[in-house]
């Protein structure tokens, strides 16, 4: 019997080191065992071996966008692809993103020449722009571009039985994110600094809960917390705008994906 789909937060902070809050990665588990991770900050393999999702059980990876604080585990998921014993015998690992990410591999292999890579390469980089493309265990997947950097996408993921999880990655405001996170049965969104420092890089608490109160999502998850951001109780500033179902993310948090 199929077991519920669910989401892992591996982690849910950002660049600045804390104990408790690694940096961004996401596994989406549709049902069937296998998993999809978001994002691949440092350590992020790891992470998700420690949930119980090794190598063999990793189908694809979604990038958000470049920055090192959600890329650099390429280099350990490459160097790990390269042993002979992981996925013998499976397709290549896609790992999916920007144009930009493959500018990003390339160096990195550049970097490590005899190290990343193989004769028999096991991770397969794709391409993406804005619009639909295919995803292992979902009905559904689009890529949305958002406003952070040029290479930011965020993700519209939707289950087998009609649950839609969207992904903002990092963003700061615009008309996309609220597309993105249309009727969303889970939106995953940043709210990274407080509103005294908000610069348009990054969300405030209150300018997710408007963004996810006009998007008419069931239940928000925030992440990508600086330590200012948590200085002062989060919740209250959402709930400035948003009515719905809030959760704030933690390190090891499992949702299952059912309505």
């Amino acid at each position: 019997m199929a077991r519920a789909a669910r989401l892992i937060v591996l982690g849910s902070g950002t660049a600045v080191p804390r104990a408790d809050r690694a940096t961004s990665c996401y596994l989406v588990d549709p049902g069937d065992g296998r998993a999809l991770l978001v994002d691949l900050g440092p350590g992020a393999v790891h992470r998700a071996a420690a949930a119980g999702y090794d190598l063999d059980r990793l189908h694809a990876v979604l990038v958000t966008h470049v920055h090192p604080d959600h890329t650099a585990d390429l280099v350990a998921l490459d160097f790990a692809l390269r042993n002979p014993l992981p996925r013998a015998g499976m397709p290549p690992l896609r790992v999916l993103g920007h144009p930009a990410l493959r500018l990003l591999h390339a160096r990195v292999r550049n970097a490590w020449p005899r190290w990343l890579g193989s004769g028999r390469d096991r991770l397969r980089l794709e391409e993406l722009g804005p619009g639909p493309f295919d995803a292992p265990g979902v009905a559904a997947a689009e890529a949305v571009r958002v406003p952070h950097t040029e290479s930011s996408l965020g993700y519209r993921l939707t289950l087998p039985d009609g649950f839609v999880v969207a992904f903002s990655g990092d963003c700061t405001e615009g008309d996309a994110l609220v597309e993105l996170g249309r009727d969303a049965d889970l939106f995953v969104l940043e709210a990274a600094v407080p509103e005294r420092d908000f610069g348009g890089g990054h969300l405030s608490p209150e300018r997710a809960g408007r963004l996810a109160e006009a998007a008419g999502a069931r239940h928000l998850l925030l992440t990508h917390f600086y330590p200012a951001v948590l200085e002062e109780p989060v919740e209250p500033r959402v709930r400035t705008a948003f009515r719905g179902r809030l959760d704030l993310a933690r390190d090891g948090m499992m949702l299952d994906l059912v309505r």
